[in-house]
């Protein structure tokens, strides 16, 4: 599972739109679309911080977020 998948899960299970989640955590929504989409320059990591603010502000693990791995 990639970041964007991740991401996209995110988003999905917790039921806002792209815009929201940008709002949410004070980023670009063209940066959310970049993280999210299909472009070819797609980044494969984020900054350790905007993973842990995901992670307080939606509830889900900062290491699941920036790599997929969640810890016991």
């Amino acid at each position: 599972m990639t970041l964007a998948d991740r991401l996209n899960r995110i988003i999905t299970e917790q039921e806002i739109t792209k815009r929201n989640f940008a709002a949410t955590l004070g980023i670009s929504e063209n940066y959310v679309y970049l993280l999210t989409g299909n472009a070819k320059k797609r980044p494969d990591h984020i900054a350790p911080s905007l993973a842990r603010l995901i992670a307080l502000e939606f509830g889900y693990d900062a290491e699941w977020i920036r790599n997929g791995q969640q810890i016991a």
